[in-house]
């Protein structure tokens, strides 16, 4: 969110898959995912990007027979495809095997999670 809200006092817009919101919703369940995920509209730079009718759904069932991503990841790379911007993410690698799946190519930026870089990652051993 910390990233968000920078991009959005830059003036960046951002285009946000509701699917992708659904998948964020789904990870963290409760009150508090609920109202920081409600908080993405009162952005004014960032726009919900909807699934809305039968021509989006239809391009959503495309992209994922073509690039085999499950719906929430479908509905980011068809909406990339759409507005011709990139995709950010956490997870490059994940992405990778599917950059040329479509007419155009996808574009990705792999960004860092904040809390990986200030020390508060993973503490298993080995």
């Amino acid at each position: 969110m910390t990233l968000i809200q920078g991009y959005d006092a830059e003036g960046q817009p951002l285009v946000v898959p509701v699917l992708a919101v659904t998948a964020a919703a789904a990870d963290m369940p409760g009150e508090d995912a609920a109202d920081l995920l409600g908080g993405l509209e009162l952005f004014g730079n960032i726009e919900i990007a909807p699934l809305h009718g039968i021509e989006q759904a239809s391009r959503l069932a495309v992209v994922m027979a073509r690039t085999g991503l499950d719906r929430w990841d479908a509905h980011v790379a068809s909406v990339a495809d759409a507005a011709a911007c990139r995709i950010l993410t956490l997870d490059a690698a994940k992405w990778r095997g599917h950059l040329e799946d479509l007419d155009e190519p996808l574009h990705i930026i792999e960004i860092t999670d904040p809390d990986e870089e200030a020390g508060g990652g993973d503490d298993s051993p080995g």
